[in-house]
């Protein structure tokens, strides 16, 4: 039903290195907007030079569809994370069955903390509670 690509990069920004996904750093990034029920397809390309992305995504599984444009053949492969190396390129899919707002990262924190984030939403969802203030939970 829906289909997006996720380019993922590196570049420097105020001297820094940043980690982006189609030229985006979180929470300026793209989100996923899903439907209940929506099949979705995501296409991973590693365009850094030399990172490697371990992408997981939380609240949903999702099969290897391909590698480098070759289909994958035998068992289907199901996973969260999947790592993509520089120069890979990997096609996914999911099943949208499980509402609410969920992050889709890279695996390397360091990574994930400069940028490389991004969230699959479902329409319509509302969440069902509303963190403490005092909690003092904060970001990095």
């Amino acid at each position: 039903d829906l289909e997006y690509t996720m380019n993922l990069d590196t570049e420097m920004e105020k001297k820094e290195m940043v980690y982006t996904i189609n030229g985006k750093t979180f929470p300026e990034t793209e989100n996923i907007i899903v439907k209940e029920g929506d099949n979705v397809k995501v296409k991973l390309v590693n365009n850094s030079a030399t990172d490697d992305h371990p992408m997981h995504l939380h609240g949903q599984f999702f099969q290897v569809l391909s590698k480098n444009g070759k289909p994958i053949e035998g068992s289907p492969i199901i996973k969260d994370t999947i790592n993509v190396k520089p120069g890979e390129e990997y096609e996914i899919a999911f099943k949208a069955d499980n509402p609410g707002n969920w992050l889709f990262h890279c695996h390397d924190l360091h990574h994930a903390a400069a940028g490389m984030v991004t969230q699959v939403k479902y329409e319509g969802f509302k969440p069902d509670f509303s963190p403490d203030p005092e909690a003092n939970n904060k970001p990095e």
